[in-house]
């Protein structure tokens, strides 16, 4: 009777925690991340009179916040690569795979099915880039992205909400993964084809929660985060 409490608690562990200072600085950048960073970077340009393209605000942008995640949470980092056991995060890698991939179709057909052809404008932007320099942003979507918003989405905001409620922590870390790829797009796009393509992100988000919780480190989430995106990337230059 002793043994369940203790296989759930294992289970649902996600290893190393934030520190509360950590934890502040995190939610305090939040902001930073989603808006006030690019803004600062296109206000400051224009300030000096330098022509950015967007590739080059795009490479700024992704290394500022890189070098704030590994600064501020380099010890949070520094947490077992493989968890609680090599097989345990390869099983939660995979199962975290199959998850995305199921919930990924599912939407995508659902979608088709009520609207037919849908975008997902994101895409479009990196297309944009990719053409630009495709190295730089195959540096940028499998190591910078991954690092920067596992930590921020799943390491700060799935993470501290998570104790009062696992329930809300899915809900608003994938809220918040999801806003961060579409809100750019609201007020250019009809609003009902931004919310379609917002729906695709919400399986990858759950996928990564879940795979943090099931290997219990923040580097699983890192991992498939940096698989997903080298995939999709593939797929971008077929």
């Amino acid at each position: 009777m002793k043994g369940a409490p203790s296989m759930a608690k294992s289970y649902y562990s996600l290893g190393r925690g934030l520190s509360r200072a950590e934890a502040i600085a995190g939610w305090c950048y939040l902001p930073f991340y989603l808006v006030l960073l690019s803004a600062g970077i296109q206000y400051a340009a224009a300030l000096l009179h330098l022509s950015l393209s967007a590739l080059t605000i795009n490479i700024v942008y992704f290394s500022i916040n890189l070098l704030f995640v590994l600064l501020v949470f380099r010890n949070f980092l520094l947490q077992r690569f493989f968890g609680s056991g090599f097989w345990n995060f390869v099983q939660a890698l995979i199962l975290g795979f199959v998850l995305y991939y199921a919930g990924t179709w599912a939407i995508q057909a659902l979608e088709r099915l009520l609207a037919g052809q849908f975008t997902i404008y994101n895409n479009e932007t990196l297309n944009d880039l990719i053409f630009e320099n495709r190295y730089v942003m195959l540096a940028v979507s499998v190591v910078f992205a991954p690092v920067i918003e596992e930590t921020l989405v799943r390491g700060v905001v799935f993470g501290t909400i998570r104790p009062a409620s696992r329930v809300l922590a899915y809900i608003v870390s994938a809220l918040l993964f999801t806003l961060m790829h579409n809100w750019q797009y609201f007020g250019l796009h009809p609003f009902l084809s931004i919310l379609l393509s917002c729906l695709p992100y919400i399986p990858a988000s759950v996928a990564l929660a879940w795979v943090y919780e099931k290997a219990g480190t923040i580097w699983a989430p890192i991992t498939l985060h940096a698989l997903i995106n080298a995939m999709s990337f593939g797929l971008l230059n077929l």
